[in-house]
């Protein structure tokens, strides 16, 4: 009997020599496509398998050979692929967009534009929010049924956006006992641009929208947004994130804090210091004292008065339009309805808190204040504190000459029936665009080290150079994702303050920072001084010869931040170095061996210039 190798050996024998070739070829190419699909990968594949940076602790430069021996129609495909999931904002990324890392939400829940499912007619999602697919028509949205938890009849809206182009109109259908929805209930169309911003209260069987608050006549448990975008001046509007606040039972944060006293550090100011309309201006006052506590410079309270008004209603004080100015100048902020706990919590975490409140004569006669009485305003709560077993809110109050007072808690719940004005700074991350309205329109994605790794130094310095670099990992997947992750590791020794693809920018330190990138140590002027911007060369699979499209791609977006960064810190075009002034490596290699240094300082003197010639 023949062994199992015999036949083995007898089968081959037998099979006609070209047919043999091209079976081996074909098993070839499926465990080279396998291993692609391995490698390339931009959300599985092991940083640890595609970074290799180019400081003097990662030496090696190692091109990859799978790729090398692709044909030049393969390579391409791959790109492309790539490049199309480039477009979509990493999933890992998008679950806290435009939320800020401390959560003060109570009974308010945040979707952000990302989270919504639905039906979408010309509103597409792109890098930040929604927006609109084709600006010459105006875009619809409809979600699924989205339930914000347990049963309610009172609801709120406010939402983030940036309509300095456009105008966005957020409605409600609510969803009814029998299963059918109401009609839509629109907080009016709402924009950035002076004398556009219009509620349109209206009632029907089903409930009455007043101005900002839906009242149902029964107990609902979901609701459809419709959402609609329409541009009207350069830009299409973008829609970060909407918020529903609702008189459900369930109460997120409503918990003791362990913070016995605060007093947050919030400017005074007194709304009737504003001519003719001072008696009307609570609601914007009271925003002003909070951009004051972030530190904004050079707007009026009036300002602010006419950034919030409601041209349908006539008036400065609608919730939700309050809010919706504060996201236009990029903060997190939201309407939600809190209790006293939640509102010390809040303090705590270092947010002052506004507060609509109706005060009847009496009501705050303990309080030292027995005649005072208003059928609505707008507060600034900013601490609280027990003395003598009682316990006090300090009130920065608009309509008080002095401003900064003092209401007994007791008494303030009864004036306060929960409803707040949340602005919250957001996380570093998500919050800058590059080159509005140019080719390199591009989000950066701030999401930085943590403190306290090696490879965050800290440290407070003057910034005196943009030190230039460019990657030394060639594979796909090597992208400025793949990097974020890479400095983000516990154990990365490096460390560097941007990194750019020809599609997204991560920046990973603050810019005054020190980082390890230029080889000149500790105490040296790249590091110490120098803005580290690490140019990924993830595309360049042939080596650093003869760049790609995409390489040019990503010198023109690193081009547009090196402008953005000399603006910023009033530097000339010298500041601009490679990573070889400082430590005499060849770095930026790819730039440097295709003689291109001189073409990228053009570049970005050039839209430096631009950026001069319109900010002055």
């Amino acid at each position: 009997m023949a062994t199992e190798n015999e036949i083995k050996k007898g089968f081959l024998a037998k099979v006609p020599v070209p047919l043999l070739i091209a079976v081996i070829a074909a098993a070839a190419s499926v465990i080279v496509a396998v291993l692609l699909i391995v490698f390339f990968s931009p959300s599985d594949t092991p940083v640890s398998a595609v970074i290799n940076t180019d400081r003097e602790t990662e030496e090696k430069e190692e091109t990859d050979t799978e790729t090398q021996t692709e044909t030049e129609e393969e390579t391409e495909e791959v790109k492309e692929e790539m490049l199309l999931q480039a477009d979509k904002f990493p999933k890992n990324e998008s679950k806290d967009f435009y939320k800020s890392d401390v959560k003060l939400f109570n009974r308010a829940v945040m979707y952000t534009a990302n989270e919504l499912k639905g039906e979408f007619d010309n509103v597409i999602f792109k890098y930040d929010g929604l927006t609109l697919q084709d600006v010459s028509k105006n875009g619809v949205f409809i979600s699924n049924d989205i339930n914000p938890g347990g049963e309610f009849q009172k609801l709120i809206m406010s939402w983030n956006a940036d309509t300095s182009g456009g105008t966005v109109e957020v409605a409600v259908m609510a969803k009814l006992s029998d299963g059918t929805y109401t009609e839509p209930y629109s907080w009016g169309v709402w924009s950035a641009i002076p004398g556009v911003s219009a509620s349109c209260s209206r009632k029907d069987k089903n409930g009455e929208l007043d101005i900002d608050t839906l009242d149902l006549k029964e107990k609902c448990t979901a609701v459809k947004l419709k959402i609609t975008l329409k541009k009207t001046a350069d830009k299409a509007p973008i829609l970060y994130n909407v918020t529903i606040a609702t008189d459900r039972a369930k109460q997120e944060i409503s918990k003791n804090t362990t913070v016995k006293k605060v007093k947050l550090n919030v400017k005074k100011r007194y709304q009737y210091d504003v001519p003719d309309i001072g008696g009307r201006i609570c609601s914007p006052t009271s925003l002003s004292m909070v951009r004051d506590y972030y530190k904004e410079k050079g707007f009026e309270t009036a300002d602010t008065a006419n950034g919030v008004y409601d041209n349908g209603e006539g008036i400065y004080g609608n919730w939700s339009y309050n809010v919706a100015y504060a996201g236009e100048l990029g903060y997190n902020a939201y309407v939600d309805i809190y209790d006293i706990k939640a509102l010390k919590y809040a303090l705590s975490k270092d947010v002052p808190v506004i507060c609509s409140v109706k005060i009847k004569k009496g009501q705050l006669s303990g309080s030292g204040f027995p005649d005072y009485s208003t059928n609505g305003h707008l507060l600034c709560v900013i601490g609280y504190e027990t003395v003598d077993g009682v316990d006090w809110l300090i009130v920065n109050d608009p309509a008080k000459k002095q401003v900064e007072v003092k209401y007994l808690a007791s008494e303030f719940e009864t004036i306060w029936p929960g409803t707040v004005y949340i602005v919250q700074e957001k996380p570093e991350r998500y919050t800058w665009r590059i080159g509005e309205g140019t080719d390199q329109d591009i989000l950066v994605i701030a999401d930085c080290i943590p403190e306290g790794r090696y490879n965050r130094p800290g440290g407070n310095y003057k910034v005196k150079y943009i030190v230039i670099h460019n990657t030394g990992n060639f594979s796909l997947g090597a992208d400025a994702l793949s990097h974020r992750n890479y400095v983000k590791d516990e154990g990365c020794q490096v460390s560097w303050h941007y990194t750019v693809d020809d599609k997204h920018i991560y920046k990973h330190l603050p810019e005054e920072e020190r980082a390890w990138h230029a080889g000149d140590g500790r105490e040296g002027k790249g590091n110490t001084y120098g803005i580290g911007i690490e140019m990924c060369v993830n595309h360049e699979t042939l080596g650093t010869k003869d760049p790609t499209k995409y390489f040019y791609k990503t010198m023109d977006n690193t081009a547009q931040l090196a402008a953005e960064l000399l603006y910023k810190y009033d530097l000339s075009i010298k500041a601009v170095k490679q990573h070889n002034y400082f430590s005499g490596k060849n770095c930026p290699q790819v730039i440097r061996e295709n003689d291109l240094w001189d073409q990228f300082l053009e570049n970005i003197q050039q839209r430096y210039d631009k950026i001069k010639a319109e900010r002055g």
